[in-house]
């Protein structure tokens, strides 16, 4: 993955900091400076990005989505539990751990734990 482009609303950087950042663990990147002037909030998931843009307009369809790699889904889900995210069933697949949890405006995340 290079990168998955989600959206959030205007105004509402320090809840998406909050769930991305705090949260989820992601590192907050520096955006280039020729996109400064939109907002916005880029994160490293190696060995891609998490790009979030403000957006009125979120669009949500109930089976969009991307996937982050865990390397332990437990841990993961017990902190997202403890900050009130919700979370969503995810169809089982041989070999993998898969859960779909929600950012604070609705964008769906699958998080997998994957054995090498």
């Amino acid at each position: 993955m290079h990168h998955a482009q989600v959206f959030y609303p205007p105004g509402e950087e320090a809840r998406a900091r909050k769930f991305y950042g705090e949260t989820l663990g992601l590192t907050e990147l520096e955006r280039p400076a020729t996109l400064r002037d939109r907002a916005g909030i880029w994160y490293s998931a190696p060995p891609g990005h998490v790009h979030l843009s403000a957006d009125r307009e979120l669009g949500l369809h109930p089976r969009r989505h991307f996937a982050l790699r865990v390397d332990d889904l437990n841990s993961t889900v017990k902190t997202l539990r403890e900050s009130g995210a919700r979370f969503e069933e995810a169809e089982p697949i041989p070999g993998w751990r898969r859960t779909y949890v929600f950012d604070p405006f609705g964008n769906k995340i699958e998080l997998d734990e994957i054995p090498e």
